[in-house]
């Protein structure tokens, strides 16, 4: 019985099932937190048709009570299949580090086979080799639901059995050197389009936009809104909060 949705059939896989309890889930000025034992975080990233995240402030950041921050290395064009690096990366990382944030770092996929999967890992790499990454360095695989006319996602055919394989690819490269892989998706992507049990050494990072997660399996982070405020970053910029 899920919060949310109510009677449901998910797949059944033997691992370990969530033991949050939603009652200790609360809300205070958009900040949510889980008892006494709680890290405040947000994801960052530079949207170059909106100016998204321009410039950030970190020193406010960190002083608004921000404990991490996931930055983005990059993302895979979902129609050309081209490596684009987020163009403020160097900037938001470097600048999370020296205000005394904890960093993790994370990479927008479109792959469409395990070498492009590969590739991507290596690529996240060879970026943050340079920086101290004390967060996941994570994946995140999803269809694109609203792509731009005449404009085709080339990952709208891949299949579960797929996708389950090109976030295991990047994982495993991550994990082989040193990092803590993690991989993301939604409530539904989770259950219908990846086998979460092939991936299960991995942490998970769920995001689900609600006062309380509804997951039933366990995971390691929470993002759980895409329309937060944080001082230093652009006053009409929604940062996502983890």
């Amino acid at each position: 019985k899920d919060l949310y949705d109510g009677e449901m059939e998910i797949p059944k896989y033997n691992i370990p099932i969530s033991q949050y309890s939603k009652n200790k889930f609360t809300e205070e000025s958009g900040i949510i937190t889980y008892g006494d034992n709680s890290s405040l975080g947000i994801t960052i990233y530079y949207h170059e048709k909106r100016d998204t995240f321009g410039d950030v402030d970190w020193e406010q950041v960190a002083g608004a009570g921000v404990d991490f921050v996931m930055v983005r290395v990059g993302y895979r064009n979902y129609n050309r299949g081209d490596i684009v690096i987020d163009k403020k990366f160097e900037q938001n990382i470097q600048g999370a580090i020296a205000a005394g944030l904890d960093v993790g770092v994370y990479f927008y996929s479109q792959a469409i086979s395990i070498d492009e999967a590969e590739q991507e890992a290596e690529t996240v790499l060879e970026k943050i080799q340079e920086y101290s990454i004390t967060y996941p360095v994570g994946i995140v695989w999803e269809y694109v639901t609203s792509p731009e006319e005449g404009k085709t996602p080339r990952t709208q055919n891949c299949t579960k059995s797929e996708i389950t394989s090109y976030i295991n690819a990047f994982c495993d490269k991550v994990k082989k050197t040193g990092y803590t892989p993690a991989y993301s998706a939604t409530k539904r992507m989770w259950y219908e389009n990846i086998d979460i049990s092939k991936l299960a050494e991995y942490d998970l990072w769920y995001y689900e936009y609600r006062l309380a997660p509804s997951f039933y399996y366990d995971y390691k982070m929470w993002q759980y809104s895409s329309e937060g405020t944080v001082p230093g970053v652009g006053g009409s910029d929604n940062v996502s909060m983890t």
